[in-house]
């Protein structure tokens, strides 16, 4: 939650820390929602929120404290339609004390500008024109913006730069459809060479910029297939880079190559993670393994503690046993991924191909069930004394059962 150690680190990193976007960070407001409250289809985002009522007021009240007691600066913001018809602030909440709070900008007092009353402060406004018009997708504003910052400092350094993204947006805007075969050339060109311009330009403004690049590009990925030689080359990735994790599962739930890619499970099992389904993560994870044992290894240190833990768990109680087994493990380890296992849809089209995974499934089967476990546990004893010692050794079946769960704090 917004403790003091985030909101330092949000400050610290950011200059600022906004309650409405470190919660769209963590996906407690999908983008696509804020998108659409944005362009004005929605009246409010009340009904957006993916906490549950009572968990959000302690969020709002937790947020306002840790910042009062870090003694930073609350600055009011307005926020308004990126369709430019509304003239009206766009309000978050239909509480008006909500609304504040989740809108508010709080800065530290040292990071606070200090204007020197001599200088002509005409240039910097101009800037910060440019930056706000690139954000709100208003790209002859900003062009207009930057046409006086020009006239003011024309030998400002970063003039050309702040072109070369105007003029992007411009052809975005101009072209929403891309053909078939200009989708290479135009992907790496915003991946490789307008979305590290955006970064370092943009700042902490370079979300919304660069959201329309990529919402524009993976409207084009729709029917485009994935290819393992070019896997970054697929909605699913553009999706991620808005971020938009609910269509990031939905798209990887239907893709044919899913269970013949490590990326791609990898990509979906960070989605399911995003979007507080910890149980599919892990279950994703450990099918990864059972299919690609090298690539799990080689890809599972970018895959945050939760991942790391289990798997040094994994490790500790027998270095020696195949990485395959690592879902077997988790499955004894968690046994309320089973009930995922068997209700999740996009785990119906996959079948548990190890043989020990399978036998582990089926001892697990059995205890929640309280069924006779003997002929299950001989099968497993067979096959994997290691991996029956492990269950042996389990104790706390209850708290495994509530374990995990779908929240990832």
């Amino acid at each position: 939650m917004a403790d003091i150690a985030t909101v330092d680190s949000q400050v610290s990193q950011q200059g600022q820390f906004c309650l409405l976007d470190w919660m769209l960070a963590e996906n407690f407001i999908p983008y696509a929602a804020y998108e659409d409250w944005r362009y004005g289809r929605v009246e409010t985002l009340d009904d957006a929120f993916t906490l549950a009522l009572d968990d959000l007021r302690r969020l709002l009240q937790q947020a306002q404290q840790t910042c009062r007691e870090l003694k930073l600066q609350q600055e009011a913001q307005t926020f308004y339609a990126w369709n430019g018809q509304q003239r009206a602030p766009l309000r978050i909440s239909k509480d008006a004390e909500w609304h504040n709070l989740l809108a508010a900008r709080w800065t530290s007092p040292k990071d606070a500008p200090q204007m020197d009353l001599f200088m002509d402060n005409s240039a910097a406004i101009a800037e910060n024109q440019v930056l706000d018009a690139l954000a709100n997708r208003q790209f002859d504003s900003a062009n207009e913006a930057l046409q006086r910052l020009a006239k003011l400092n024309a030998s400002h350094r970063k003039l050309g730069g702040y072109q070369d993204l105007i003029n992007y947006g411009l052809h975005c805007s101009a072209n929403t459809n891309i053909e078939q075969e200009n989708l290479a050339a135009e992907f790496y060109g915003l991946d490789q060479e307008v979305a590290p311009l955006a970064s370092e330009l943009l700042g902490n403004k370079k979300r919304d910029f660069l959201a329309f690049a990529w919402r524009r590009l993976a409207d084009n990925l729709q029917q485009h297939a994935f290819s393992s030689a070019e896997p970054d080359l697929h909605i699913s990735y553009a999706y991620k880079q808005i971020p938009d994790w609910q269509a990031l599962v939905q798209s990887l739930e239907k893709e044919p190559a899913l269970f013949d890619s490590p990326i791609l499970l990898a990509r979906l099992a960070h989605g399911f993670f995003q979007c507080q389904q910890v149980n599919a993560f892990y279950l994703l994870w450990g099918l990864l393994f059972e299919r690609f044992p090298s690539d799990g290894e080689r890809l599972i240190g970018q895959q945050g503690e939760l991942l790391v833990e289990r798997w040094d768990q994994f490790l500790a109680f027998d270095e020696d046993w195949p990485a395959e087994l690592f879902l077997g493990f988790l499955l004894i380890q968690q046994p309320g991924l089973v009930a995922v296992m068997d209700n999740l849809p996009v785990l119906q089209r996959v079948e548990i191909d190890n043989a020990v995974n399978r036998a582990a499934l089926n001892l697990v089967r059995a205890r929640l069930a309280e069924k006779d476990e003997r002929s299950e546990r001989e099968a497993l004893k067979n096959l994997s004394p290691t991996m029956l010692s492990f269950y042996m050794n389990k104790r706390d079946w209850f708290a495994s059962l509530k374990m995990g769960g779908y929240r990832r704090r």
